[in-house]
């Protein structure tokens, strides 16, 4: 079933993506201010699968008065712009994502750019670097770009659905993602934040002109810690079931880091090593769709460890090779 009443006031609609992470959820928040949080791919499946959801809950798409935007990601915004058109919805997005998906030829062309450089840095094989240039290139064809009138931030507080909802700005799988939280029901909107099937991938991202590459894992890890301070009976995620104890997941989660730290620490006891070749020492099975995944992976958990003064890049030569101290 496509549409899901999670509360009176709150729908979860599960629309099909063609990702490993599954299907991906946006939430439609029923009240004075009829808000729809996130909005899937812009694809015909996507789109058949959010009309039909609506329908089930009773509203149309040109009732809306706001949609969020999550974060960048097209399979968060992809219909955004569809809907905007239908009902002259207010377009709400972290000030991060605005520019990002406003112009997405652009974006994906400078991203592709960037991507060149990146994968000569980890040492992947020039024959691979297409799989990384087709992750960008798929940008435009599955979203439309759209203009945010409303920049959130950190601490605003927004009217959405019968609620007021708290912006908690929560970088690390994404560079612009935020999380509502609700203090009086203690929910959070959490989208991709913290899912409880799989680890939050903390993408590589290509840098804002003019600053440096951000350390998505280092991001992720003070973001995601923050959630541990917050009383949270709901975590409602843009990817699986909802989370009802979050800091047993997030304690879960630290383990597993301090795993995936080791094994890399074990990758590296010989001689130094590329990004790539411990990409391919951790994950021998890897397809090529997910070289992207593995690369943000492994580069994340090296930033870690250079942060932590426990491995250091050899020389600035590229391939770059990671040590131990």
């Amino acid at each position: 079933m496509p549409a899901r009443q999670i509360a009176a006031d709150l729908w979860q609609l599960t629309l099909p993506t063609p990702f490993a992470v599954g299907d991906v959820h946006a939430y439609v928040l029923l009240g004075d201010s009829l808000t729809l949080f996130d909005a899937g791919l812009y694809t015909a499946s996507n789109i058949r699968a959010l009309d039909e959801a609506l329908d089930e809950t009773g509203i149309l798409s040109s009732d809306l008065a706001q949609i969020i935007v999550s974060h960048g990601h097209i399979d968060h915004f992809g219909q955004a712009k569809r809907l905007h058109n239908a009902s002259h919805a207010a377009v709400l997005a972290h000030e991060n994502a605005v520019a990002k998906i406003a112009d997405l030829d652009s974006y994906a062309r400078r991203a592709i750019d960037w991507a060149r450089g990146f994968a000569a840095e980890t040492g992947l094989p020039a024959e691979l670097f297409p799989q990384i240039e087709r992750f960008y290139a798929a940008i435009p064809r599955m979203a439309e770009s759209v203009w945010a009138e409303t920049i959130l931030r950190e601490g605003d507080i927004i009217a959405a659905g019968s609620s007021e909802w708290h912006v908690i700005f929560c970088p690390g799988h994404s560079g612009d993602l935020i999380c509502l939280y609700d203090p009086k029901r203690q929910w959070l909107l959490g989208s991709d934040h913290l899912l409880a099937h799989v680890s939050s991938n903390a993408l590589v991202e290509p840098p804002m002109p003019g600053l440096e590459r951000r350390r998505p894992l280092i991001d992720y890890w003070r973001s995601l810690e923050r959630l541990c301070d917050l009383e949270i009976e709901l975590v409602l995620p843009g990817h699986g079931e909802v989370v009802t104890d979050h800091r047993a997941l997030i304690s879960e989660r630290r383990q597993r880091r301090v795993r995936r730290l080791g094994s890399i620490t074990d990758c590296l006891q010989g001689d130094a090593q590329t990004v790539w070749e411990i990409v391919r020492s951790l994950f021998p099975r890897l397809g090529e769709a997910d070289i992207f995944l593995g690369l943000s992976e492994v580069v994340g958990h090296l930033d870690i460890l250079q942060e932590q003064g426990r491995v250091y890049v050899l020389a600035d030569d590229l391939p770059l090779r990671y040590a131990i101290t």
